[in-house]
């Protein structure tokens, strides 16, 4: 399944390298990296790149396509890095599952002073009405175990953090239709289901995007949102 995920999941848009800067020259820590959709992209801005990643699976597929990537076990709660010692740290589609404020706090510690933290996710647009009939199956579709998340990191706001801004970048994501069915099956709601309802899932998915796909290719309005801030002096 991390095979499927990093192959389906949406990457960064081009626009992400706007808000991040030039990262050449500066230590950069990704918390939970997932198959490294992000950690590629980091590398690729000039970062000097560690990540930490609980699952074993997803990390595999990293170090196999990232192995110049110094790889770490561990969890947002208790990074296993010292004190102060990066200067940004990003988290991507992630926050929502870590435990606060135990995982704001860990991001401060090992942030140097006036070091920077980007809370980020990276998903579909909310204000377009096929693209939210498409969220809502998603929705319908997940475990009842499935933690709502946002889409900013308000913890940071009673913390040791400042210059605390939320961001909303619109981008545009080409996909054929049998790519965004895919994409569906990585889904934990529909990977729990039994064969004949993720085939109803995916007959869903294709009548959805009947309506605006050409040649069944459509670009998909995606918007990255998220939190940045600024780790105060100790």
């Amino acid at each position: 399944m991390a095979a499927l995920y990093d192959e389906f999941r949406p990457p960064p848009p081009p626009a992400a390298s706007s808000l991040l800067g030039d990262l050449h020259g500066l230590k950069v820590l990704e918390v939970a990296a997932g198959t490294g959709l992000w950690s590629r992209y980091l590398i690729g801005l000039g970062a000097n790149l560690t990540i930490v990643e609980p699952d074993d699976e997803m990390r595999t597929v990293l170090e196999r396509r990232s192995p110049q990537i110094h790889a770490l076990v561990g969890t947002a709660e208790s990074l296993p890095v010292d004190d102060a010692s990066f200067d940004v740290v990003v988290v991507s589609s992630a926050w929502h599952w870590f435990e606060q404020p135990a995982a704001a706090n860990e991001m401060a510690r090992v942030l140097a002073d006036h070091g920077r933290l980007f809370v980020l996710w990276n998903g579909f647009s909310r204000d377009v009405a096929w693209v939210q009939e498409l969220i809502e199956l998603r929705n319908n579709d997940r475990g009842r175990g499935h933690r709502p998340r946002g889409w900013t990191a308000t913890e940071l706001g009673n913390g040791p953090f400042e210059q605390i801004t939320d961001l909303s970048v619109d981008w545009s994501w080409p996909r054929t239709t049998e790519e965004m069915v895919s994409l569906f099956g990585t889904y934990s709601g529909v990977i729990m289901l039994s064969d004949e309802q993720k085939k109803v899932v995916d007959q869903r998915v294709r009548a959805r995007l009947a309506s605006v796909a050409v040649d069944g290719h459509v670009e998909v309005p995606m918007t990255l949102r998220g939190t940045t801030a600024t780790r105060s002096a100790r």
